[in-house]
């Protein structure tokens, strides 16, 4: 009879350590060649010690930051082993075991001690393992119905890593932060950098005795599966414009992610891609140089209905303040990548972000005082309105001086005129978009008509103000409605970005494991007057001159782009 073959691991989940020799945790020190297992039927041991991802490194000066201890314990523990196979996805299961804190080398609090857990036994048939820490709702419920809800010996790999829909609040619950193997695959690997296989899988090595595999712990390195986004306004406009109110979400985040996802070279890190290119890891987590960006289960195949979205129409109910000095806000989201073919606004996790953008001037035509204009409109149902028309601000009041001016020019004399009237013909074509009707422009005029035009355009002002604030809020040819002066932006994250290529592989997108800070610097221009919907035709790069951004990736990473709107 066959004895029941058990393992004791250390696991050593340190998603973030740098990239240089010194930091790379020993995968396997096998000591005495003659405590290591090589009958698949003996009794195998092996050690793990469990170490969260505590320290963040990245593109940010400095570029590391501490995560906070909800972000780093660990609840529970799976421990997941594999067979060997050239085709990692048909690697089968030997064993699923939940470590307990002794095990996991865990403290009371479920916070690593840093030291190798209580020994135990696996199957000698092990050659593989995935380690699954604080394993989220959906992973649980696949095995919910199965024998002590395990994964079953022989299930496949890609089965055990199918694609999830956790919803991003079961991820990020303080104290269990879903963890996973933080090389993308499963472990271990050859570690040595002077190796021709640096980086590739080798064997589990199984000892003997407890006692071997105590003093050779197996170290795997681990990263939140979800990313975090922080953004902070401290912005001018040059005295264009006063900004308040400031608020942002996140939008278009993916649906869905895989517990464990492969690595890929960014454009910028691929050696071929010169000049620019790295070609070397750019973050300190990966350890194999592998790559710092990741595959999404829709990577390729991208689709409106894969991600969350607002629009002009779902609008969001809460937004969270940029603005805070302590206490900064951050959004967790699901990873997000694609191929440069989708580096679009529709298919990119991106900031939506709003502000009040109220010009310091509305200017005014001749033969007034040449005094500029600063009052907003005061009416009740068009508080805060003005309207940007050919690059130039307008409030009612102001627009209805420039188009009483117009309208006398090309009218002079009675006769008609070439004189341009582009604010009378933009108002005139916002009018008919919102259902009010244009204002007809006879081909004389005496100066008893000009008066009556000019009031027929001033009537206006009431037909536009019983139109619901969402619906005036518009854009036509040469003129874009303010409704309350509130913009909208969208702020592209960018993961690796560089000066050598536009909307490369990698340049766009958020990693798991990794914290991007947006510093919104200047406004320059307002934005959109209401939530633009997904658009899969826009480059990601087309909206960089309406902010000045600096964002810091941190796995966390730390990124950070500056913005000028």
């Amino acid at each position: 009879m066959k004895k029941k073959n058990f393992l004791m691991l250390a696991l050593a989940a340190v998603a973030f350590a740098a990239c240089s020799n010194e930091d790379l945790v020993p995968v396997d020190n096998p000591g005495n060649n003659n405590d290591l297992v090589t009958d698949p039927n003996a009794d195998a041991w092996v050690a793990l010690a469990v170490k969260t991802p505590v320290q963040t490194r990245g593109l940010h000066n400095p570029n590391q930051e501490a995560a906070t201890e909800d972000e780093s314990k660990i609840t529970k523990v799976r421990a997941i082993f594999f067979t060997a196979n050239a085709n990692e996805d048909a690697a089968t299961v030997t064993a699923d075991i939940t470590l307990s804190n002794d095990q996991a080398g865990l403290d009371a609090n479920g916070i690593p001690s840093g030291t190798a857990g209580k020994a135990f036994k696996v199957p000698a048939t092990s050659k593989r393992i995935l380690i699954i820490a604080n394993p989220s709702p959906e992973f649980e419920k696949k095995t919910v119905s199965m024998t002590d809800q395990k994964w079953p010996v022989g299930t496949l790999y890609s089965t055990v890593n199918a694609a999830l829909d956790d919803a991003v609040s079961d991820l990020t619950i303080a104290g269990e932060f879903m963890m996973s193997n933080a090389k993308g695959s499963l472990e271990p690997s050859d570690d040595v950098e002077t190796s021709p296989t640096f980086g590739d899988p080798i064997d589990l090595s199984l000892y003997a005795n407890e006692t071997a595999a105590t003093n050779n712990p197996l170290s795997i390195r681990i990263d939140r599966v979800v990313a975090k986004v922080r953004v902070y306004v401290t912005a001018d406009s040059d005295a264009k414009a006063t900004i308040s109110d400031a608020g942002w979400i996140l939008n278009a985040t993916n649906k869905t992610y895989f517990p464990v996802s492969k690595r890929t070279l960014t454009w910028n890190e691929t050696p071929a891609n010169k000049p620019g290119a790295r070609g070397e890891c750019i973050t300190p987590f990966d350890q194999y140089k592998i790559g710092s960006y990741r595959i999404d289960p829709n990577y390729g195949t991208q689709n409106l209905s894969y991600y969350n979205s607002y629009s002009s129409t779902s609008a969001p109910s809460n937004w969270n303040d940029p603005t805070t000095t302590i206490n900064k806000v951050a959004e967790y989201c699901l990873e997000n990548t694609q191929t440069a073919t989708h580096n679009v606004h529709a298919y990119t996790t991106h900031v939506l972000l709003k502000a009040k953008f109220i010009p310091s001037e509305y200017g005014r035509p001749a033969p007034n005082d040449g005094t500029p204009s600063t009052d907003q409109e005061t009416d009740p149902a068009l508080a805060g309105d003005w309207m940007l028309i050919n690059g130039g601000f307008y409030t009612f009041a102001t627009l209805m001086e420039w188009i009483e001016a117009e309208l006398k020019a090309k009218y002079a004399d009675g006769e008609p005129a070439t004189f341009p009237t582009a604010r009378t013909t933009a108002y005139n074509r916002y009018l008919v978009a919102v259902g009010v009707g244009a204002i007809g422009l006879p081909p004389t005029a005496d100066a008893t008509a000009i008066t009556a035009l000019v009031d027929d355009f001033k009537n206006t002002k009431a037909l536009v103000a019983a139109i619901a604030a969402k619906d005036r809020a518009k854009t036509v040819t040469g003129l874009t409605y303010y409704v309350g002066a509130v913009s909208y932006y969208k702020i592209m994250i960018k993961h690796d970005d560089t000066s050598a290529a536009t909307n490369e592989l990698g340049e766009f997108g958020v990693v798991r494991n990794s914290v991007y800070d947006i510093n919104v610097k200047k406004f320059n221009n307002p934005g959109y007057p209401a939530i633009p919907d997904p658009d899969p035709d826009t480059p990601d790069e087309s909206d960089e001159g309406w902010l000045s951004i600096e964002i810091t990736p941190n796995p966390w990473t730390w990124y950070t782009q500056e913005e000028i709107m």
